[in-house]
């Protein structure tokens, strides 16, 4: 499977964002799917869940997050006095079984030609926009955050200006990104381990508006 450095990119504003284009389905579709972000690497396509950002033609982004039957026996709650795993609050959920960028593609064309998408996947911005945040840069490769910024303008400005290569993330105040996935309901900690103080402090959510960018080298 090719590797996400290899997917097509998307030149916006002097700036590269990565990104899978979809082609447009001529179908009854109430939405139209722009792109797809698939938020981490899959390692194992058996045994792994992922989290998927779509964005739609409308501007709209909703998320989602897909994974295998395999990989529902190795996460979630266990029934009282027992190694049962229950998966009953698990909403916005895919099951495939294998996931691969070319089957959660597949799979969300499915879903748009069926006018099922909305059901499938819930809105990241709209209503569920923060009120009050900041945007925070994380340069590629970067331990740290290297500015952070109260608009998105103002942060695409600087990394325009000096052809910086990162991620750039909309955080709320006040509130850390883990409560607040789990106050909107994007993240239901299940494992045991997704309680515990280091998994908490390295949480991100694809939830979260966020951008990619890479730098563009004229020929």
């Amino acid at each position: 499977m090719p590797e996400q450095s290899d997917w097509p990119k998307q030149r916006i504003d002097g700036l590269d964002f990565q990104r899978l284009n979809l082609p447009p389905l001529f179908c009854n579709a109430p939405m139209i799917v722009r792109s797809i972000i698939i938020e981490h690497e899959i390692p194992s396509p058996i045994t792994y869940a992922v989290e998927v950002s779509i964005e739609l033609d409308s501007g709209e982004r909703r998320w989602c997050f897909f994974c295998t039957p395999d990989s529902l026996d190795r996460f979630g709650d266990f029934l009282p006095n027992s190694t049962i795993r229950i998966h009953a609050a698990a909403a916005h959920m895919i099951v495939l079984s294998v996931l691969t960028k070319e089957t959660i593609t597949a799979a969300i064309n499915e879903l748009q030609r069926t006018g099922e998408l909305l059901h499938a996947t819930r809105p990241v911005n709209g209503t569920h926009a923060f009120l009050q945040g900041v945007w925070v840069f994380n340069g590629a490769k970067a331990t740290f955050p290297s500015g952070v910024f109260t608009s998105r303008e103002n942060a695409e400005a600087w990394i325009t200006e000096h052809k910086l290569e990162g991620t750039l993330t909309l955080y709320p105040l006040d509130q850390s990104a883990y409560d607040h996935a789990i106050a909107n309901g994007w993240f239901n900690p299940q494992a045991p381990n997704q309680k515990l103080p280091e998994f908490i402090q390295r949480f991100t959510s694809a939830s979260q508006e966020h951008y990619h960018y890479e730098r563009h080298e004229s020929k």
